[in-house]
């Protein structure tokens, strides 16, 4: 069975310690590098070596989780990244933007953090009640349009693309083409000014449109 290579970034020991405990008798997961510094992520990345998973301090990084999340989808663009939060500000709101981006509180049970990166790798979409309000209130504070009018398919079609269903599910649930179901999504996609599923979902999250199940915090 192919183990997926994960990354622990924190400046917790004690917390790299604990997240990479409970990983060891995990048979699809190996803890492939760990780091307390930012200046120890090139070599814990290593020469080479393929990280499919990192669970990331959002505060380490000088505050820029978001240009952590772009160099390690540099790397690999299916990399799944689980930011560990303390605060929810617009550098976290950034890296959220990011395909296969979600996170936690970094005050969370372990065993939390655990399954909300098997839920970002299975391809669910979750965020955590705070980010979501947070979101509100960040485009209460903005002049925006109103919301576009999507079609009853479209709504579909966006909250099963939340889910993480693949387009392919989402054709067969809805009893649809497969070009059909893609039409749709990308239809909602231009509305929405998104250029990908993730941003898709964040803005319709955002703006009200649209209720994903939080992730345990």
């Amino acid at each position: 069975m192919h183990r997926v290579r994960l990354l622990i970034a924190d400046r917790r020991r004690t917390a790299v310690s604990g997240i990479a405990a409970a990983f060891e008798d995990a048979v699809d997961v190996v803890v492939a590098g760990t780091c307390h510094e930012a200046d120890e992520l090139p070599s814990a990345l290593g020469a080479g070596s393929q990280i499919e998973a990192a669970i990331i301090d959002a505060e380490m990084f000088d505050g820029e989780p978001s240009r952590v999340a772009g160099l390690l989808r540099a790397r690999d663009a299916g990399v799944s990244v689980l930011l560990l939060t303390t605060q929810v500000d617009e550098a976290v709101l950034e890296a959220l933007a990011h395909e296969r981006v979600s996170c936690v509180s970094a005050y969370s049970e372990v065993d939390s953090i655990v399954s909300a990166l098997g839920a970002l790798r299975s391809g669910q979409f979750v965020l955590p009640p705070q980010v979501q309000q947070a979101l509100t209130d960040r485009l209460r504070q903005s002049v925006r349009p109103p919301n576009p009018q999507l079609t009853r398919r479209e709504e579909q079609v966006l909250a099963l693309a939340a889910t993480g269903l693949t387009i392919s599910e989402i054709a067969a649930a809805l009893n649809v083409s497969h070009s059909t179901a893609k039409a749709h999504l990308l239809s909602v996609y231009g509305k929405l000014g998104a250029p990908n599923r993730t941003a898709a979902v964040v803005t319709a999250v955002a703006r009200g449109m649209l209720r994903v199940d939080a992730a345990a915090a």
